[in-house]
């Protein structure tokens, strides 16, 4: 595998739990119903 196409599947895979962790954290911001299917969405998806 060369370095180019590690790049590409790190960048690709490791969106979802980029964005896993943006959510998790914005959650405190939310009302807990909202927090809730918010993260219930995420998890179903990933």
């Amino acid at each position: 595998m060369s370095v180019r196409w590690n790049n590409r599947l790190s960048l690709i895979l490791g969106l979802p739990a980029l964005l896993f962790v943006i959510v998790a954290v914005s959650t405190s911001a939310m009302s807990d119903r909202t927090a809730f299917i918010g993260m219930a969405i995420l998890g179903a998806l990933f």
